[in-house]
């Protein structure tokens, strides 16, 4: 009886790596096929709208840019405390999709760049940081060896997205200009909510009921909330009541069945406790976003390459449009037929890449340098031909290869911090990439009007490189003094 009780409690700790998890995966590929991929034609819609309003310059881009990366990533330190209030993750994802649909319809009536700055940068930017954080929270729950895989297939929705949206806002364009464009895919980005929800099943599918691991903070994923709420200690008929507190913790006995009447359990809360100070403003700040985070060096390092990793990346993103149609001369045909093949690699790269390294037994970590590396090399080529035959190749293979970085962004993460305080380490590699953004955007806009698209991708590609290679610095030292410590500490034969 016994061992039956261990096995089912193991069982409970550990995912199922699937089951109702595809359905959760499905949701998060439609939700960021009408959301998340207006950020690969941001350039496509707002491009030649914010130059005619800056007069010609690349500024008023960037700044947009800038500003909705910055409400995307900052959104991030929202979703940790929501959770810990009994917001669901469902719940979040539909206020998510509601920005995203107000900022668009509000775009549509722009005639200035603050007012664009305000509806595109700030709700737009809000929506799709809540969804992109929520979507994969969504997701973790369900897997742990297939995560990468499970990851991969919801984010090939963004890639899916990718490849339409470019002949779809292209056709949009000519048709009902800037104004009419952005109404419309406000309209179409609320069909998310279908995706949403796929969530709901979730609750129902992975309660859990089990007194060990409400004891350890698993997630009762009823509510989304961490079971076990901060001050208040439970404690067991076996427990001392003078059991040391942390300080400003409520003692507290749970005692069960006190009521003979009504069997209802209830809290006696000692007089003791009422007399303790309360905990400081500052201590509620770093027990709800679990900021000792950033006292670990080794999660910094990663938050601060996952963060010029992901500035690389969108700027990339967005200076690749105009660099074709500006430098390269293509017609807006040629320009969307190479994004389109870009982001049909990125699909398939999205859901074989994670199988490939899964087999070679490769990290997260391991998997995010090798493409940093890859990119740079093949975004320098690409940029440095004129042929559009060569351009559609290079398209295809900076799409595959980009998906490796894609995936792996939360993924890095979730592989070094443990699952229950995820939320609030998610939202902090957010908020790292939206200073990042804030302070590389802006600079970059006046060089490319310095200089040139090509000089700015190139620029962009020496970033990932110094990622890589920091991050290979930072792991062979810490193995080598990993090795020296076990060397030490083991005690002589």
């Amino acid at each position: 009886m016994a061992q039956k009780d261990a096995e089912q409690h193991k069982s409970s700790e550990v995912p199922p790596d699937g089951g109702w998890g595809f359905m959760v995966v499905l949701g998060a590929a439609i939700i960021n096929m009408v959301n998340q991929a207006l950020f690969s034609v941001f350039g496509l819609i707002f491009g030649e709208t914010l130059k005619d309003m800056a007069g010609g310059h690349a500024t008023g881009i960037t700044l947009v840019m800038a500003v909705s990366v910055c409400g995307t990533n900052f959104s991030g330190l929202l979703v940790g405390p929501m959770m810990k209030r009994d917001i669901s993750v469902r719940t979040i994802t539909i206020l998510g999709v509601l920005s995203v649909k107000l900022g668009m319809i509000l775009s549509s009536f722009a005639s200035t760049i603050w007012h664009i700055v305000i509806s595109y940068g700030f709700f737009t930017g809000l929506g799709l940081g809540l969804v992109a954080s929520s979507t994969f929270l969504a997701i973790s729950e369900f897997f742990t060896q297939r995560k990468s895989t499970a990851v991969g297939l919801s984010m090939a929705g963004t890639s899916t997205g990718q490849m339409i949206m470019p002949i779809f806002v292209g056709l949009l364009l000519k048709n009902y200009q800037f104004h009419g464009t952005t109404l419309i895919l406000g309209c179409i980005s609320c069909t998310g909510m279908v995706g949403a929800f796929l969530f709901k099943p979730i609750f129902c599918c992975a309660k859990t009921n089990d007194p060990h691991e409400l004891e350890q903070g698993k997630y009762d994923l009823y509510s989304n909330a961490n079971v076990n709420k901060p001050g208040i200690k439970k404690l067991d008929n076996n427990t001392s009541e003078s059991e040391s507190l942390l300080p400003g913790q409520v003692k507290a006995i749970v005692v069960a069945e006190s009521d003979p009447k009504t069997k209802t359990p209830f809290i006696i809360v000692s007089k003791e406790s009422m007399l303790q100070k309360r905990t400081s403003c500052l201590r509620k700040v770093v027990t709800t976003w679990d900021l000792h985070l950033l006292k670990d060096f080794r999660f910094v390092h990663m938050s601060l390459g996952l963060g010029l990793g992901y500035v690389s990346s969108i700027s990339f993103s967005t200076f690749l449009p105009m660099f074709l149609q500006d430098e390269v001369k293509f017609d807006m045909w040629q320009t969307t037929t190479c994004m389109t093949a870009l982001s049909a690699a990125d699909i398939a790269g999205r859901m074989t890449t994670s199988e490939i390294f899964r087999k070679l037994k490769l990290g997260n970590r391991s998997q995010f340098m090798i493409g940093a590396i890859l990119l740079a090399i093949s975004r320098s080529l690409l940029v440095s031909l004129t042929s559009y035959n060569m351009m559609l190749v290079l398209s295809v293979v900076v799409g595959y290869i980009r998906s490796i970085t894609v995936i792996n962004q939360n993924l890095v993460i979730s592989e070094y911090i443990p699952k229950h305080e995820l939320p609030s380490a998610v939202g902090l590699n957010m908020l790292v990439k939206g200073f990042f953004v804030m302070s590389v955007g802006e600079p970059l806009g006046m060089l490319k009007d310095a200089f040139d698209y090509d000089t700015c991708i190139h620029l962009l590609d020496v970033i990932l490189i110094c990622v890589a290679i920091s991050w290979t610095t930072e792991i062979v030292l810490y193995k080598k003094c990993l090795k020296k410590h076990v060397i030490t500490t083991t005690p002589a034969a």
